[in-house]
């Protein structure tokens, strides 16, 4: 969208194309809806033969919304790679870092990256965001979601307030809801009211939303929200609430051992994590060969669970003698980085370069521009020598 200015700056309904190109994109919501749309815009503009929107509708599967909002994308778009990792080093590095600042430079980014994110995950664990409706699901969602995440659902929480859902038509065990949305303006315009259709399964609690937020975000949608509001529904089923939200697990990442970190606990913790992974790889292959050793497994790896939840509780009960200890032993060690080693370049020195002759020549006339410009100043000066003798010789 950043090349329309580029390629139709120039023609005369510019400003109507841009603004029917950009609804298209962002607002389809069926790709019934986006198909014939374009096709409008194409012929009320006459563009069928304009390459740069044929090569977009070629391949629209691979980058509109409509078209790839049914998979999870966690919300990124298709540009926010490069974005993010623009912001990555912001602060760190610029046009005219060498090679040796940008390595220190990148050992400062990441360290900083590492500290943002145990700070982030010791403010949800030890802080809580109040809620705004008191309904029961937004407070399984605040004992459950990350700081962050449970702020980007409370704006579906606010947003229920320009929902409307009615009841439309029930097939057995599916019921379908229409909710229509207030879509506020800017200034001067006037609202819009966007219908979407709702499926509501009764037996398996599932729902799905045409804007299809929940299957590109991870997160329940405004609309999915007042369905479930009108059933009276006081809890969400466990599979809408996805684990990379979640703040009570521990992630598989935090056992890989970083540089950064200067917990002692957290080093010994890791250092059993990699003890124990190769062990249970293995145990995993044997368990999957037939059906009796993959029940002997589960078997055995339930009765290891409830024996060490037990024991947790038991340690969780009792206190930790040990948790006041402070360990100051550091595991970063200092670095220190040295600008590379000159190397010769391979080839002839450019000062002894075999030359043209018209090279020769160019640096032949120059030589000789020099060589009369220093005759000429210097024969000003015996000039004014032989001058200042005169005069004395007057004198005298």
């Amino acid at each position: 969208m950043k090349k329309i200015p580029a390629k139709f700056g120039s023609h005369v309904n510019y400003k109507l194309i841009k603004k029917n190109l950009k609804n298209i994109v962002y607002n389809s919501l069926s790709f019934e809806e986006c198909d014939s749309n374009w096709k409008k815009l194409i012929q009320d503009f006459n563009l069928e033969n304009n390459d740069w929107l044929s090569s977009l509708w070629s391949c629209r599967h691979k980058w509109m919304p409509v078209y790839v909002k049914d998979k999870f994308w966690a919300g990124m778009s298709t540009s926010q790679r490069s974005e993010s990792m623009n912001a990555f080093f912001d602060g760190y590095v610029h046009s005219k870092t060498t090679l040796k600042q940008f390595v220190e430079q990148y050992d400062n980014a990441l360290k900083s990256k590492i500290e943002k994110e145990n700070n982030s995950d010791f403010a949800s664990f030890n802080s809580i965001i109040p809620v705004i409706s008191g309904h029961p699901i937004e407070k399984q969602f605040q004992s459950v979601y990350t700081n962050k995440i449970f702020k980007l659902f409370q704006d579906e929480i606010r947003s229920l307030m320009f929902c409307n859902t009615s009841f439309v038509k029930q097939e057995g065990s599916i019921i379908l809801y229409e909710v229509v949305e207030i879509v506020l303006g800017k200034e001067g315009e006037t609202p819009k009211n966007i219908p979407l259709l709702v499926q509501y399964n009764e037996v398996d609690c599932e729902l799905k939303c045409l804007c299809r937020l929940f299957e590109f975000r991870g997160i329940l949608c405004r609309h999915m929200l007042s369905v479930l509001i009108k059933t009276n529904a006081t809890r969400v089923p466990e599979k809408y609430i996805l684990e990379r939200w979640r703040k009570d697990i521990k992630r598989r990442y935090q056992g890989i051992t970083n540089i950064y970190d200067d917990s002692y606990f957290h080093e010994e913790e890791r250092q059993r994590y990699n003890n124990l992974q190769p062990l249970i790889q293995e145990v995993h292959h044997l368990g999957s060969t037939n059906d009796e050793s993959f029940s002997i497994l589960m078997s055995i790896l339930k009765d290891a669970k409830q024996r060490l939840m037990d024991s947790n509780s038991v340690d969780s009960i009792d206190g930790d003698h040990d948790s006041n200890t402070i360990h100051v032993e550091s595991r970063i060690e200092s670095k220190e980085f040295h600008t590379p080693l000159k190397v010769r370049a391979r080839g002839r020195p450019p000062t002894k370069r075999k030359q043209s002759k018209v090279e020769q020549i160019v640096k032949k006339v120059a030589a000789k521009s020099r060589n009369q410009a220093k005759d000429v100043r210097g024969g000003g000066k015996e000039q004014e020598d032989l001058s200042n003798v005169g005069q004395c010789s007057r004198f005298c």
